[in-house]
């Protein structure tokens, strides 16, 4: 089942795998794709996986060192090479479209939703507008709506967002920016061109979103025509910053915690999309052929959502799919490829790379 192809509306897969989004600090100084970048995402199509989902990619034209962008024409060249890699590969590739707030790194101000003005949410709406037509001209098979963590839509749809204007107040006016962004989305780029989201389906902050609110919210964002929808889970940064308080680490799970352990959130989603006709992703420690044919099988989502395994394995997928397991570089959910983000070094794999020392030596 996992292996076989699956079709839905707008998005045609080979198989029900899907390589998550993860920062690399791959890409220029300001942002920019380079060779190391597209041979990164090549690497994990060639390895079997259906699609791959190139990592947060920026919307706007505001500093972040080493991020992908698509807040230009300019980009465009560049990620149209990278996908053109990916496609030659054999496999689809998502772009993570991501808005993210001011942030002083010095004192630690961040800047909130409740500080930004109506022209200013009107400016996020016309980023959006403009990366998701860009998307789709440069030949990304989907473009994808980041609403999950700490980032500036995830901080809109949360209880923690206290704003007193239609932006505000109750679920339906904390969804208004996402769902108004889905809505001029889908206007300019047609009914045939697929548009997901990633959400947190549960926040693990207190007074931050649980599935009572996500459920809603994901429901509200199916009825404007998503794709998929990909559950993540926490993210947030106000126990910790940059992912170091309990929140933030739920969103790649360490190794105390058990197998599967976002999958429920997953199951509570899709209950509430599926009945739309919008698949729903997994995530969350899911390592083994036979977890994630269970998953699928009971029906707690479409599709498998794999990351760090990926890291550890580029061919982790092939080797499942041809019963080479004992061939596997297994991850271990030491979350080093975490510390390397935090360090803002390239994010890799420890465990890859003593196989590979190993291998040397043989």
């Amino acid at each position: 089942m996992l292996f076989s192809p699956v079709n839905y509306k707008n998005l045609s897969l080979k198989n029900r795998l899907v390589w998550l989004p993860v920062v690399s600090w791959l890409a220029e100084e300001d942002g920019f794709v380079t060779d190391a970048l597209i041979d990164r995402y090549r690497r994990r199509a060639e390895g079997g996986i259906g699609m791959v989902t190139l990592e947060a990619t920026g919307v706007l034209d505001r500093r972040s060192p080493r991020l992908v962008k698509i807040c230009d024409d300019k980009y465009m060249p560049g990620l149209e090479k990278l996908v053109q890699a990916v496609h030659d590969a054999g496999a689809k590739i998502s772009v993570q479209l991501i808005h993210y707030a001011k942030k002083s790194k010095r004192t630690g101000w961040k800047q909130q939703v409740e500080d930004l003005s109506l022209d200013e949410i009107e400016q996020v709406k016309k980023d959006y507008e403009a990366a998701v037509v860009r998307a789709k001209k440069v030949g990304f098979d989907v473009a994808e709506i980041h609403v999950a963590h700490s980032y500036t839509l995830a901080s809109f749809i949360s209880l923690l967002n206290k704003r007193k204007d239609e932006y505000g107040r109750d679920i339906n006016g904390r969804a208004k920016l996402v769902l108004d962004i889905l809505e001029r989305c889908r206007d300019k780029v047609g009914d045939d061109y697929a548009i997901g989201a990633r959400i947190s389906g549960e926040e693990f902050v207190m007074g931050g979103n649980t599935l009572k609110q996500t459920k809603v919210i994901s429901r509200l964002m199916a009825e404007k025509g998503l794709d998929y929808l990909s559950v993540s889970a926490g993210g947030k940064d106000e126990d910790g910053d940059w992912y170091t308080g309990y929140s933030s680490t739920r969103s790649m799970p360490t190794a105390n915690l058990p197998y599967g352990c976002h999958v429920y959130l997953a199951k509570g989603l899709r209950d509430e999309v599926a009945p739309l006709g919008v698949p729903v992703i997994a995530s969350g420690k899911i390592n083994t052929l036979e977890l994630a044919e269970e998953i699928i099988k009971e029906e707690k989502a479409d599709l498998i959502g794999v990351c760090r395994p990926l890291l550890a394995d580029p061919d982790w997928a092939l080797k499942l799919k041809e019963n080479r397991e004992d061939e596997l570089v297994k991850c271990t959910y030491c979350n080093t490829c975490l510390v390397r983000d935090q360090r803002f070094e390239a994010v890799e794999c420890i465990e890859a790379e003593k196989a590979a020392r190993r291998a040397k030596k043989e």
